[in-house]
């Protein structure tokens, strides 16, 4: 075979090969927005899972409701989970027909209930006496340790004069009369990092947000929050000012926060705020 044949043997080989990858890119299924009444999950990042509570605490209640699940595959294809409750009967119906490597079925399962075990490294959905199904339905993990780095730097307030830096061990309160009080060495436990990790992905902080610094107050607060999650960084920046979802959800991840330092006795050490801005 001459060399000429041989180098044209090869680029064949090489255009079809990427040929391929491009039509398994074009057909892999991209995430949507989920509406109302849809909860997305994909490899751990979560939009909307405070609708999935509601609906386990309105079928508990007594209250019928229904709700959609859409859990992406490793290869990003959708399985569909369609959980209905009529005041009597609760059913989950998957269908995997957009899963190219599934069963390409949809199966409707009669169930009992679903609860929901939450621990400090975990929340899942449990769903009781449902035959041929399983047990789980979700499983979310929060666990710090099975991270490679999970630390966060959150700046807040009038001129963003308190700060909270997990990866420094920095901890500072505005007093709010011209002085700040400092711990170089503050570190949160174990349970409370868990904590935030979670309230962070329920936050679905690894997704863009639109977020606006802009505000019409004066003084106004804002909020500046990194985050280092094993090889990557997050950033985002809002103010008080900011009521979109994205930032009325960022502003009650940083309420949350919040509400586990002030429990910290490190924090509960330090002096009483002495001023106020007007």
């Amino acid at each position: 075979m001459s060399k000429k044949a041989l180098w044209l043997g090869l680029i064949t080989i090489v255009f079809v090969l990427l040929s391929a990858c491009q039509r398994e890119e074009q057909t892999t299924s991209k995430p949507h927005k989920p509406t109302a009444n849809e909860v997305v999950e994909v490899h751990g990042r979560l939009e909307n899972i405070k609708r999935l509570d509601l609906y386990v605490k309105n079928m508990n209640s007594g209250k019928k409701d229904k709700v959609r699940l859409i859990r992406y595959t490793i290869e990003g294809d959708p399985i569909y989970y369609d959980l209905a409750y009529d005041g009597s009967k609760f059913t989950i119906k998957r269908d995997t027909t957009e899963d190219k490597y599934g069963g390409g079925e949809v199966i409707t399962y009669s169930c009992k209930s679903i609860q929901t075990l939450e621990s400090n490294t975990s929340t899942k959905y449990m769903v009781e006496e449902c035959p041929d199904f399983g047990e789980e339905l979700l499983t979310i993990s929060h666990d710090v340790d099975q991270e490679d780095q999970f630390d966060f730097e959150l700046k807040y307030g009038v001129d963003l004069k308190n700060k909270i830096n997990t990866k420094d061990q920095e901890l500072i309160k505005d007093l709010q009369n011209g002085e700040t009080v400092g711990v170089s060495d503050f570190q949160f436990s174990k349970d409370e990092l868990n904590q935030i990790y979670k309230l962070m992905i329920f936050s679905n902080y690894l997704e863009d947000k639109k977020l606006s610094t802009k505000c019409n107050k004066k003084p106004f607060v804002v909020y500046e929050l990194n985050v280092w999650i094993n090889d990557a960084k997050r950033n985002f920046a809002w103010s008080e000012c900011d009521k979109s979802k994205d930032g009325l959800q960022m502003s009650a991840l940083v309420s949350d926060i919040l509400a586990i330092l002030k429990n910290n006795p490190v924090y509960q050490s330090l002096p009483e705020v002495k001023g106020a801005y007007e």
